[in-house]
């Protein structure tokens, strides 16, 4: 059998007016699963089975307690860089033309912006809330701090995002997702997390019974891939609607509630 799981909201879950306040190191991290939810991902895993972190987060912003569960691989960026053990299956970066409009954007709202990709992320002009500094003060300078030089997504304020949206609309199909604190992430319509699903039990070959496990409504393209659509008790309404099963919330080890419930742990 074979699952995949939602970080932010799913595995774990830090609020996000805390996050801010954390230092910078702290607060690109995710969150760390309870010990309840910890002991149900190592003994699904035991018990012969492949576990797949699916998240928007960078593969490097995942918190090492997080890493360290026995994982086959990860979904990472929305779908953008896919990893099964050492293999990189897919690993699709936004294209210079969306970067050149999120820096026009940026400069004429006066916005900040935080800039992911698979090496990591980076704060453009304070980020989001302006409030991370020192940063670079351009795209192009938060870019030469990544190696490769090259971003996956961003997350800007949503009305920023928007504008951005609107510009390369024709040009280039973007998806935008709206996230905590009236900030919103924009990617490639291409990358999604139901595509990453795909693209691993595509490699995997026979992967017995599929699991997802979500609460927002960018999980809704992985439920339409697996046998088993797990909802958190915390979803939002459209994501609970989907699922053939609505476990407890985060707070309450809903992975674990629901790892027990179907008979995987």
């Amino acid at each position: 059998m074979t699952a995949f799981f939602d970080i932010d909201g799913t595995l774990g879950w830090t609020d996000p007016a805390a996050r801010e306040r954390m230092s910078d190191e702290e607060r690109k991290l995710s969150p760390v699963p309870s010990l309840a939810v910890s002991d149900a991902v190592r003994r699904f895993v035991a018990a012969g089975n492949r576990a797949f972190i699916c998240t928007g987060r960078s593969p490097l912003d995942i918190h090492p307690k997080m890493a360290a569960l026995p994982f086959s691989g990860m979904a990472c960026l929305a779908g953008a860089y896919v990893k099964v053990g050492k293999a990189v299956l897919r690993d699709v970066a936004l294209p210079p033309e969306v970067l050149a409009c999120v820096d026009e954007v940026l400069a004429e709202t006066g916005a900040g912006a935080l800039l992911e990709s698979a090496h990591g992320s980076v704060d453009v002009r304070g980020g989001t809330t302006g409030a991370h500094q020192p940063s670079p003060a351009s795209v192009a300078g938060a870019l030469e701090r990544i190696p490769g030089g090259r971003a996956h997504k961003v997350v800007l304020p949503t009305p920023a995002a928007r504008l951005v949206v609107e510009r390369v609309s024709g040009a280039v199909g973007l998806s935008i997702m709206e996230l905590e604190l009236g900030n919103s992430e924009v990617g490639l319509l291409e990358n999604c997390k139901g595509g990453a699903a795909r693209t691993i039990l595509g490699y995997l070959g026979d992967a017995g019974a599929t699991y997802g496990f979500g609460d927002s409504e960018n999980d809704l393209s992985l439920f339409e891939q697996v046998d088993m659509p797990v909802a958190m008790g915390n979803a939002a309404p459209a994501v609970k609607a989907a699922a053939a099963l609505v476990t407890d919330t985060v707070g309450d080890d809903g992975v674990a509630t629901a790892l027990a419930r179907l008979g995987l742990v």
